[in-house]
């Protein structure tokens, strides 16, 4: 099984970004996740057509259960 965690972000535009990160830590809290998300934000790094990210939108873990076939 593979699992994704998935943070959404509101940028001063208000469109979303998505950033999606594969196999993070296993026990993550919601603390962990905020603090982390919040020191990307502060960070300035990410810009979505030219603004600035100025908001958490939520955040979420996906498990897939991958299949190879061939």
């Amino acid at each position: 099984m593979t699992s994704v965690l998935e943070m959404k972000f509101e940028a001063a535009n208000g469109k979303i970004l998505t950033l999606s990160l594969n196999d993070p830590k296993p026990n993550l809290t919601s603390t962990d996740v905020s603090n982390a998300m919040q020191m990307i934000i502060n960070q300035d790094v990410f810009h979505l057509d030219g603004a600035p990210l100025a908001g958490v939108k939520q955040a979420r873990l996906i498990d897939k259960t991958i299949t190879d076939i061939l």
